[in-house]
């Protein structure tokens, strides 16, 4: 009899529980898909914070070793990411729904990015900051960004994983946000092959957890280690960089002013021929 008694009160506890943590789900998931209005709304919770320090973290290393004069950021959703990038000359633009929360230091407008209002091979370096997810055709999406892009050009893409678990758990609070429609690696590629050779990639950000609580994700910190080793195709986040490439010849190498190939005084320069070795050779016979 006893036994079923801690039996039942077991049973007892485990459904208390059971209905506090479904309770608590629902207070969050209601919390999150009524404080998410937009994607900006998203970077500023503790799962978009820790996206939001990998990505940066990524292109603060990734940019300065970039080369190129003119740079342009697509989607600025937390402001801009190009502070490394070594070019003289950058401009940011921003989405629809985008609205910068203090002062750029970087020109910036609003842009339709099916539609960029720019002259071909314009820009060095393209990065979009979750750009793409936001357009209704990635491929007239690529098609602009590498009209725009110059030849040997860069673009660097900064996109949310479908395959991650916060896509796939929580699909419905970023359809909340608008137009988002994340794409998978396989359909980057297709995309990206007519213009460019997509030559580095990075995957992050392996918590499964959604929560707003910056200690719940800080106990799923082991899983970035892990991710990396064991399933990198399951990251919520993704860094991807190209290289625009064109047919035709091309010179390599650096050009040199005429005259310069040869040295100052060539012409006077002793030439040994084959016929004076031959005459040296046929008198040392002798």
């Amino acid at each position: 009899m006893l036994r079923d008694e801690r039996y039942k009160s077991q049973q007892f506890f485990d459904a208390i529980l059971v209905a506090g943590c479904a309770s608590l789900y629902h207070v969050v998931n209601t919390y999150l898909s009524r404080f998410m209005q937009s994607l900006s709304d998203f970077f500023t919770t503790a799962p978009g914070l820790q996206l939001r320090r990998w990505e940066s973290a990524q292109m603060d290393s990734f940019l300065s070793k970039t080369t190129g004069d003119c740079a342009l950021q697509l989607g600025a959703p937390y402001g801009a990411v190009l502070r490394n990038a070594p070019q003289p000359v950058k401009f940011l633009g921003l989405g629809a729904k985008e609205r910068l929360s203090e002062p750029a230091s970087l020109p910036n407008t609003l842009l339709d990015f099916s539609a960029l209002p720019f002259r071909e091979a314009s820009f060095d370096l393209i990065v979009s900051v979750h750009a793409m997810e936001r357009t209704d055709d990635a491929t007239q999406f690529f098609s602009e960004v590498f009209r725009v892009l110059a030849p040997e050009g860069r673009l660097v893409l900064l996109g949310l994983n479908p395959w991650g678990p916060w896509w796939l758990r929580k699909k419905e609070s970023f359809q909340r946000l608008g137009l988002f429609k994340p794409l998978t690696i396989a359909q980057i590629k297709k995309c990206v092959a007519p213009y460019a050779l997509i030559d580095r990639g990075r995957f992050g950000v392996y918590c499964p957890s959604f929560s707003d609580d910056p200690h719940r994700l800080a106990r799923w910190g082991w899983c970035e280690k892990a991710g990396d080793r064991w399933w990198p195709a399951m990251a919520n986040g993704f860094m991807l960089s190209a290289v625009k490439k064109e047919e035709g010849f091309r010179l390599i190498g650096k050009l040199e002013k005429a005259g310069e190939l040869l040295t100052k005084g060539w012409q006077q320069a002793p030439v040994a021929t084959q016929c004076e070795e031959a005459d040296d050779v046929s008198k040392a016979q002798v």
